[in-house]
């Protein structure tokens, strides 16, 4: 069958910049069409045909695609296409997955096109690619052509059966026809000399010369069978032996063994330097590991105490070999030196007695967890507290103040940690309460230099400033008859003997929002709302009860902030870091980093 030309690429929805849809007007087998991006839903292309024809075959190059689908129209109607050739399978699920058998290549022939459209002639082809089970690849076509028989119809093939008839012979067969055919060969055999040597020996003798029949000796099945079993050739001895040739050099033989031998040298050579390398870099690993616990026992040397040298056998009594431990010991108010502890989960009284015995034994509280915090003393685990501190700061249990204020010294902190994940082997030592003839030696606690701020001064008498806060912020509610749901419940009831010992802290803070009205949003949450009018409450703010339009300061988040600048375009719509940083620095701090726009 002829092949049909396509005169070019009338449309397609999508190529690649390499593989681009022109490379199917090309014989080349490596250009191929392919789309755009992986993962289309389709890929089309439409040819043109350089005449209607009535197409008989159709053969397909696949790239990467699981469907293809053949439709035609006619150039008068591009756009109704109908079915030529229905959905065909390229790749299977498997395949496509695996990228496996992608160039596979399908011939198709007459009768597998519609009935109704396979006699109609037709100039304009589309295909259609689809790939739905791999997103990952750019699929398209590697080849395509069209065939026509030039509008002659193939002869019609009948069976019987699993039989084929052989169609007619084109040759009209009549009594007497093969004689004359096979003189005709014989007389246009003959030609030149022989023919007119042939034409006179008829005329002479009246009668055709009837020429000799060649024999051919073909071999009977017995002489088949005889020359099968006949005795094998004897071997020729001397094929054994190398020739004169093989024997002679062969310079490209010669220096392929060479070569072969050459890199057989090296391969060795690399080898036994990587064996080489790999036991100097274990000799090396082990040297290290051998300096670094040569350091560590002479480190620990250095820390230990060395015994001092005997100067005679009178003069040192005898001791055992195994030496008891020193005990390290401070004074009972110094036990917690250095820790600064935050309380969570625990309320009054139970709160206020451990934050008493953690101050009486030198440590120091502070209201909420910050960098120079070092334990928190938390009742439950999975709080949000928790989750603050955890991986930042030791995290305990109250009993580990109980035990060290009965115990009368500081003991390890692992032992009360409430995380599971932080029990284990013990960083501390035991610190014990010096005896009574060495305290009397040193100075007391009580007599140091006075404190400067007044956070110390509210940690050496057990008082928190946040309660101090509360009680100057239930003083101002009660004046103007607020509701009492804004105090603290970790507060701890005010008595007659606590105020006493409570020092008048309020006149030391300054009037930081003297005069301000205050109005916070409820977007925060409980704990930090509370906090939040505490500092206002404390620096001489005032609290709005709801939205006004006497608010000077609406303390809220950036989502809210645009809505309520629009109902109060008068107020300052501020982030609550501004209060902290304004309570850290003890200043009215600039409003240019917290202010919403």
């Amino acid at each position: 069958m002829p092949a049909i030309k396509i005169e070019r690429i009338v449309s397609f929805n999508s190529e690649d910049n390499v593989h681009v849809a022109n490379n199917l007007l090309t014989k080349e087998t490596t250009k191929k069409w392919k789309c755009k991006t992986a993962g289309e839903k389709t890929a089309t292309v439409v040819f043109q045909l350089d005449q209607p024809h009535v197409i008989t075959g159709i053969d397909i190059g696949n790239e990467h695609s699981a469907y293809i689908e053949v439709m035609v129209s006619r150039s008068t109607s591009p756009e109704d296409y109908k079915v030529f050739l229905v959905m065909s399978s390229f790749m299977t699920p498997l395949e496509s997955r695996q990228s496996e058998n992608i160039n596979k290549v399908r011939m198709f022939k007459q009768k597998d096109f519609s009935e109704t459209e396979r006699n109609e002639k037709w100039d304009r082809v589309k295909i259609i690619c689809t790939q739905p089970f791999n997103r990952h690849v750019q699929y398209g076509l590697s080849f395509v052509n069209f065939y026509s028989n030039g509008g002659k119809e193939e002869p019609a093939k009948q069976s019987i059966g699993k039989f084929t008839i052989r169609a007619e012979s084109p040759d009209n067969i009549s009594a007497g026809s093969l004689f004359a055919r096979v003189k005709k060969t014989m007389d246009e055999s003959l030609k030149g000399a022989a023919a007119i040597r042939e034409a006179f020996t008829a005329a002479q003798s009246g009668s055709p010369v009837v020429k000799p029949k060649l024999k051919h000796n073909f071999p009977t099945p017995t002489q088949n069978k005889q020359q099968s079993t006949d005795s094998p050739k004897a071997r020729n001895r001397n094929e054994l032996l190398y020739s004169k040739d093989e024997e002679d050099s062969n310079e490209k033989i010669d220096k392929l063994i060479e070569q072969k031998a050459k890199e057989k040298a090296e391969a060795e050579e690399e080898a036994s330097r990587k064996k080489e390398l790999a036991r100097k870099q274990k000799e090396q690993k082990q040297a290290e590991r051998q300096a670094k616990k040569q350091e560590s026992n002479e480190l620990v040397e250095k820390t230990q105490p060395k015994p001092n040298k005997r100067k005679s056998s009178e003069e040192i009594p005898y001791t055992s070999k195994k030496k008891k431990k020193e005990v390290k010991r401070k004074p009972f108010s110094k036990l917690l030196e250095n820790v600064v502890l935050v309380i969570s989960g625990i309320q009054n009284p139970d709160r206020a007695n451990l934050r008493t015995m953690a101050l009486s034994m030198g440590a120091k509280y502070k209201p909420d967890w910050d960098k120079t915090c070092t334990h928190l003393v938390c009742a439950f685990a999975n709080t949000p507290k928790f989750n603050q501190v955890k991986g930042k700061g030791k995290i305990v249990t109250k009993k580990w103040i109980e035990e060290c204020h009965s115990s009368r010294k500081r003991l390890p902190w692992r032992r009360f940690a409430l995380d599971k994940a932080d029990k284990g082997p013990e960083s501390e030592e035991e610190v014990w309460e010096e005896d009574s003839t060495l305290q009397n030696s040193r100075a007391p606690p009580g007599n140091d230099a006075e404190p400067s701020d007044i956070d110390d001064e509210t940690k050496e008498s057990g008082v928190d400033v946040d309660e101090i806060i509360d009680k100057i912020q239930k003083k101002q509610e009660q004046g103007q008859k607020r509701s009492v749901y804004d105090t603290d419940t970790d507060s701890e009831p005010e008595t007659e003997a606590n105020s006493e010992n409570t020092p008048d802290i309020s006149n030391k803070l300054k009037n930081i929002f003297d005069h301000k009205i205050f109005y916070i949003d409820e977007v925060f949450g409980e704990d930090t709302e509370r906090k939040l009018k505490q500092y206002i409450v404390a620096y001489k703010g005032l609290m709005a009860h709801g939205l006004e339009n006497s608010i000077d300061i609406i303390i809220t988040n950036e989502k809210n902030s645009s809505i309520m600048k629009d109902m109060y375009p008068s107020a300052l719509c501020l982030s609550p870091d501004w209060i902290w940083e304004c309570h850290n620095t003890q200043e009215y701090v600039s409003m240019d980093s917290f202010i919403f726009d």
